[in-house]
């Protein structure tokens, strides 16, 4: 028979150690919510669906700020190696923006154009883009969705413009090209329409 003073501390310390899993429970649900609102708030959506699948994709507060630096890396790798025009005309680009001065967002860019991101980033990436485009007025949506094409097209044009867009690396950015201006810009077949231009 168990003594009635060691069955008594069994029973706290069972207690005392479901109450100290409870509470870091909770706080790393605060600490995931604290970030989720983070995300949200630096892309400006509210959409679950959304917020879901970056935090899927992996994006945190600091690299939301390269979501749509994505279909510019992409287009830059899509002939398997980025040159060294693409990599400077994207590192341009994201100093433009303020990039430099957010050095975690910074590094992952530096670590994308070093190392090719999986096919699951960049197509889920590309699938976010689209819906939070998607979800906007219509004027900001061909706003936005116009000058992201404008910048894959110049990543495209600083090794296409060299040797041409009918060479076999410049169709595949063309090939590239034509299916962002078709998710991405609200009329699709306006901005396709310039891309082998």
């Amino acid at each position: 028979m168990r003594h009635p003073v060691c069955h008594l501390e069994t029973e706290r310390e069972y207690f005392y150690r479901l109450d100290v899993e409870l509470i870091d429970h909770m706080r790393r649900r605060a600490a995931l919510q604290e970030r989720r609102q983070r995300i949200a708030e630096a892309c400006q959506i509210q959409d679950p669906r959304i917020l879901d699948a970056l935090e899927e994709l992996g994006y945190d507060q600091a690299t939301i700020a390269l979501l749509y630096f994505v279909p510019l890396v992409h287009v830059a790798w899509i002939d398997g190696s980025v040159s060294q025009a693409e990599r400077n005309r994207i590192l341009v680009m994201a100093g433009l923006r303020g990039v430099k001065e957010n050095p975690p967002a910074y590094q992952q860019l530096l670590a994308w154009l070093d190392k090719r991101p999986s096919e699951e980033f960049f197509a889920g990436t590309l699938t976010v883009i689209e819906n939070m485009l998607n979800s906007l007025p219509p004027d900001e949506h061909e706003a936005r969705g116009t000058s992201l094409i404008q910048g894959c097209r110049e990543v495209a044009f600083a090794s296409c413009g060299l040797f041409g867009w009918k060479s076999k690396v410049c169709i595949a950015k063309r090939l590239l090209l034509h299916d962002l201006s078709r998710r991405f810009h609200p009329a699709g077949r306006a901005a396709a329409a310039g891309v082998g231009v």
